[in-house]
């Protein structure tokens, strides 16, 4: 307990010395990022609840049923669910355009105008809505086909839609941003170098163009033919030492050796699953009131969408905390295969600057809405792991 104790004290010590060598401006623009956090969560709730009476206390879902003739056909469905999708969307728009476009300006991250962001929005909704509409449709069919064995269709449904995301939103991204190659030998050979401690193979390393969009910075290690190739955006390169570059691509290494992507998917796969279930178990109870006609009916569609965002949010919480132990592990990775803790901490301190970040959040703001841990926490963790190794 003491130590427990003692730990959570050294914590807040090194987060009140990293608040102090912050920049005011950054420190207060950080906090009220992480108002916003809170903020949107909570918006997106509540405008799954918008959505809903949009379409079904005003009749505009059952007409739009009874003029496509929704539920005569798998493509008659698709049609519905496909313009109550971008009509949702638009409506989004001005919650978008507040999140994203406003605040990043406000926060001094954003460098797009706003037709840039615009067109870059509609190129994620050319992605975006014909992937749900695809599964939502799929999952209609399975529920008129299949109303007694639909948790096999669901699996399936589940499946083909993450198979869908994992190749296509990388496509996006190229579309989005221009890459080239990096003109650095020397960086080269020191990733080339991690890789074969690493014992994976390399192949090379690209330049993302974000820099006239975004001052963020990041950075992936993704699959090519037979290796693996490091994506680092020109932020990254810009506002860090090439060693702690080398250190921000260990961690993403780290994620590749533990197989991270292949053990979310399935995650995310039994998560979807068991949502999508429940919101099919409660679509049977309130899904035949009215000029509904049961879980089947297309017409359900817009309180399908908002009860499966609801749960969706309970969902993300215990995603979360998968999430953060897998950071934590391709942390500690990057760490023994770096051996370079001041160059790891150097990256932290240089996301948290860059992104606007806080280096610790309130504790249960990070438990509700983090994937990662907090900057702090992670460069705590670090100096434990380094210390235990040490020692040992």
């Amino acid at each position: 307990m003491a130590s427990q104790t003692d730990a959570a004290r050294a914590l807040q010590a090194l987060a009140r010395e990293w608040e102090a060598r912050m920049e005011p401006e950054d420190l207060a623009r950080a906090r009220y990022r992480e108002r916003m956090r809170v903020a949107r969560f909570v918006m997106v709730l509540v405008w799954a609840g918008v959505e809903l009476l949009v379409w079904l206390p005003t009749g505009w879902a059952v007409a739009l049923r009874e003029a496509l003739h929704g539920n005569a056909a798998w493509w008659r469905t698709g049609l519905v669910v496909l313009i109550i999708l971008a009509v949702n969307h638009l409506l989004s728009l001005p919650l978008d355009w507040f999140f994203d476009y406003r605040l990043e300006t406000r926060l001094g991250t954003n460098r797009q105008s706003l037709g840039g962001w615009l067109r870059d929005g509609f190129k994620q909704m050319a992605v975006d809505v014909p992937l749900r509409a695809a599964l939502f449709t799929g999952l209609y069919v399975v529920f008129r086909r299949w109303p007694r064995q639909w948790l096999p269709g669901i699996l399936v449904m589940v499946l083909l839609f993450l198979a869908g995301v994992y190749f296509v939103q990388p496509l996006l991204v190229r579309w989005q941003y221009k890459v080239k190659p990096l003109d650095d030998p020397a960086l080269q050979e020191r990733l080339a170098e991690l890789f074969r401690r690493a014992g994976r193979p390399f192949a090379g390393i690209a330049v993302q163009q974000v820099g006239e969009k975004s001052s963020k910075a990041g950075a992936a290690v993704l699959p090519r033919g037979l290796g693996l190739q490091v994506v680092v955006t020109d932020t990254l390169l810009e506002s860090m030492s090439p060693a702690a570059v080398v250190a921000v691509v260990a961690h993403e290494l780290g994620h590749q050796v533990h197989r991270d992507m292949a053990k979310l998917l399935l995650v995310l796969a039994v998560a979807l699953s068991a949502g999508l279930a429940v919101t099919y178990q409660v679509l049977t109870v309130w899904g035949a009131w009215g000029s509904l006609q049961g879980p089947g009916d297309v017409a359900t569609f817009p309180l399908f969408s908002a009860l499966f965002t609801w749960l969706a949010a309970g969902l993300q919480i215990v995603l979360n905390a998968y999430m953060r132990r897998v950071e934590y592990a391709a942390d500690r990775f990057a760490l023994e295969v770096t051996r370079d803790l001041d160059a790891l901490e150097e990256t932290f301190e240089a996301l948290g600057r860059e992104n606007k970040a806080l280096p610790l959040a309130p504790r249960w703001v990070e438990w509700l809405l983090y994937d990662h841990p907090s900057l702090a926490r992670r460069v705590a963790a670090l100096r434990a792991h380094a210390a235990r190794w040490t020692a040992s």
